[in-house]
């Protein structure tokens, strides 16, 4: 035990000869530490005396194991001293390459956790269909962090609630977005019926066929097509219909199961030439048979019969109108028809002036119509009676107008109610147009009579009376 302690005295007092107070003080540290005084020296040689990068290059081992020899009587010479220096640069250059694999030793473990987290996301992603989330981007993407390396040359540790952080973000990442509320899920026992283009080819016609029954120019022409089809199979302008045709965008493109229809006996669309088009070799004489045959049922149906009526009465409201008042004066009005025009407007009373009365609007036809010159309109005041109106039809239109509503072939309907119901001129002609609901706001319209009010019948109306002082229903039929 003395022997012990005399060694550690005269070491301590040979390195305090050599190297001075300050760096033996170090060496006596690292010492205390468990290195050997030597390795504990080149340490320090080779951090500028840093006692604690010293230790740190020493638990890396960069112990600079090929020290230069040491004369106790403090002399070196000049190869000793060209070895320490090789030493130091050695042990430099191992602490940097320490640092360098810590860092990319921690970035590549960061690296592989969010690409598991990511991974993992985006195949819960695609198994829950009814979860879907859009793929993240380059926008929306966060940018990974750029690491700034340490000034000190320390090697980066990762703490232990930084680890924690990075697993509890991986869960959450890896958790299943909860499930939406689908008509599966709301509704299990409900049966969604079969899309049309699934099922087959001759109940495609039929309901398509079914569907075109009120639109007359839609049936005739397709029936024209097909029929033309059937009977010249090899001519190309029969199997090829322009979608941009000004009859067929008006008639046919937009009418509800009519380019079904086509599609159904092997048209196809071309969307170059926006044409739909017939191959030769697509032509089916079945499906061509049904399809006609189709068409022309349709055409003995009542819903085609009455459409068929409507279309011949917009034809004759727009002959009307072309003999409006304006119309007229352009094209020229006989004498005849002046005169009966200007006795209807000697009995209608005079217009008020503006701010007074209300506007009471007339419409040949059906509005979605849009006949040209079917649209009339002036004030009239409440007062004034249904009498009244006619005439001023009259002095707009003619005496035939006037005819044809007196003798129910037509019917003037107030359009303001729900379901339209035609008023009877003739009992109601001395009515006001205030107690006929017709006044403060009117709007009537020359419609085409039903069958039974033609032949002299009544029509029962629905709901209350329509404003202060109009007559109830019941007074009206």
């Amino acid at each position: 035990m003395v022997l012990k302690r005399l060694t550690q005295a005269l070491t301590t007092a040979g390195h305090t000869v050599l190297y001075g107070s300050d760096q033996a003080e170090k060496i006596r540290q690292l010492e205390s530490m468990g290195f050997h005084p030597q390795r504990a020296r080149h340490a320090l040689n080779a951090c500028d005396n840093n006692v604690e990068r010293a230790a740190e290059l020493l638990l890396l081992g960069g112990d600079g194991t090929a020290a230069m020899p040491i004369d106790i009587d403090g002399n070196h010479d000049a190869r000793g001293g060209n070895q320490g220096q090789h030493v130091a640069a050695h042990n430099d250059e191992q602490m940097r390459r320490a640092i360098e694999q810590s860092l990319a030793t921690n970035q590549a473990e960061e690296g592989r956790q969010l690409r598991r987290a990511e991974e993992a996301s985006m195949k819960n992603v695609h198994n829950k269909s009814t979860a879907q989330k859009p793929a993240p981007t380059a926008a929306n993407r966060t940018p990974p962090t750029t690491r700034e390396k340490p000034k000190d040359k320390t090697p980066a540790v990762r703490s232990a609630a930084a680890i924690q952080a990075g697993k509890a973000a991986a869960a959450r990442t890896n958790q299943m977005a909860p499930a939406k509320n689908t008509l599966d899920r709301t509704h299990p026992d409900l049966k969604l019926p079969e899309k049309l283009s699934n099922k087959s080819k001759e109940e495609q016609i039929m309901r398509c066929a079914h569907r075109l029954k009120p639109h007359v120019m839609a049936v005739d022409t397709l029936l024209r097509v097909l029929t033309s089809v059937r009977n010249s199979p090899h001519v190309v302008k029969f199997r090829t219909i322009d979608r941009n045709n000004a009859n067929y965008v008006r008639h046919v493109r937009d009418k509800p199961g009519a380019e079904d229809l086509l599609l159904a006996m092997n048209y196809r669309r071309d969307a170059a030439k926006n044409e739909l088009r017939l191959e030769k070799h697509s032509v089916d004489p079945a499906l061509l048979y049904l399809g006609i045959s189709a068409l022309e049922q349709m055409r003995t149906s009542d819903e085609y019969q009455q459409a068929k009526k409507w279309r011949a009465f917009h034809a004759e409201m727009t002959r009307v109108a072309r003999q409006s008042g304006s119309h007229d004066i352009q094209t020229g009005m006989t004498q005849e028809e002046t005169d009966v025009r200007l006795e209807f407007l000697s009995k209608c009373p005079k217009e008020p002036p503006e701010g007074r009365g209300a506007i009471l609007n007339v419409c040949l036809g059906k509005e979605t119509e849009k006949i040209e010159g079917g649209h009339v309109s002036r004030r009239f005041d409440g007062d004034d009676t249904l009498q009244d109106v006619l005439h001023w039809l009259g002095g707009c239109y003619g005496l035939e107008l006037v005819d044809k509503l007196l003798s129910r072939e037509w019917c003037l309907c107030d359009l303001n109610r729900y379901p339209v119901a035609p008023l009877d001129v003739e009992k109601h002609g001395n009515k006001t147009l205030q107690f006929l609901g017709l006044f403060p706001s009117g709007k009537l319209g020359v419609h085409l009579s039903e069958d039974g009010w033609r032949e002299g019948g009544s029509v029962d109306f629905h709901g209350s009376a329509r404003g202060l002082g109009a007559a109830s229903r019941s007074m009206l039929c």
